[in-house]
């Protein structure tokens, strides 16, 4: 259920588990991994004797890997190399974050039906960004949801995505729920 969600938020994941309290609770990569589990684990203990561990990324040639760490719950995702990973990396936290019975519903909704808009006016905000931003803020303009700013603008939808997120970042552009 969980990472049905977390699949439909970030593209680009491939597969994905949940371990609580070591034991597998949600699994789509369609593979056994108790193997995989006992060795995240072990690799997990021996860090966490000198430092602490949140997070572990493993480059590969074809994909990646991710594992998160919480108190009681790990979370293991394989992704492209396309993956938005700060995007992903917040939808994560919101779910280890959550309490058990309330994970549903602190995961965000789809970031395509956010509707973003600016704080400032635009004539201000336009002339200081890069040309590509500017074909992306452009469409901004507080009545357009995001999936409608990708279908306009002629740039990939990863860019699209990257301009949103840097805005959103810079506290330029807020979201509004889709009514």
């Amino acid at each position: 259920m969980l990472l049905e969600k977390l699949r439909e938020t970030v593209r680009g994941i491939n597969g994905a588990f949940i371990l609580t309290d070591g034991t597998i609770t949600e699994n789509s990569l369609k593979k056994d991994l108790k193997f995989l589990t006992y060795n995240i684990s072990y690799l997990r203990q021996a860090i966490t004797e000198r430092r602490s561990c949140e997070e572990l990324l493993i480059l590969g040639e074809r994909y990646n890997f991710v594992v998160y760490f919480s108190q009681d719950r790990t979370i293991g995702i394989l992704l492209d190399h396309t993956t938005n990973l700060p995007l992903l990396q917040y939808v994560v936290k919101r779910i280890l974050e959550a309490p058990p019975s309330q994970e549903e519903v602190l995961v965000p909704s789809s970031l395509e039906d956010q509707i973003p808009y600016l704080d400032k006016p635009r004539d201000q905000i336009l002339p200081n960004v890069p040309q590509y931003a500017r074909q992306v803020l452009e469409f901004v303009d507080g009545a357009r949801t995001i999936k409608e700013i990708i279908a306009k603008s002629n740039l990939p939808p990863e860019v699209v995505l990257d301009v949103i997120l840097a805005h959103r970042r810079s506290s330029v552009l807020h979201y509004r729920e889709k009514a």
